[in-house]
């Protein structure tokens, strides 16, 4: 496949998206990992944890959702009658 890029939304488009993706998987998984951040990483392969509740304070949580409402609100105006 030529390395020009076909017009989004055609069935060439999709096979060329794949082909990309999977040659760029190969360089990624195939590359060599420097010594020294093998050792601080151990194999070299990155992780994410297993759940949300890893990622963040529970204690934000209702400050979030205040914030999103405020965020949701703001286009509208209050008027005093």
């Amino acid at each position: 496949m030529s390395g020009k890029r076909p017009d989004p939304g055609t069935p060439e488009f999709e096979q060329w998206i794949l082909d990309r993706a999977k040659k760029r998987a190969e360089e990624l998984y195939n590359s060599e990992v420097p010594e020294e951040l093998a050792e601080k990483v151990g194999s070299g392969i990155m992780t994410k944890p297993v759940g949300s509740e890893d990622l963040v304070n529970e204690k934000t949580f209702s400050e979030d959702i205040k914030v999103d409402k405020e965020i949701k609100r703001s286009h509208l105006k209050v008027l005093d009658r």
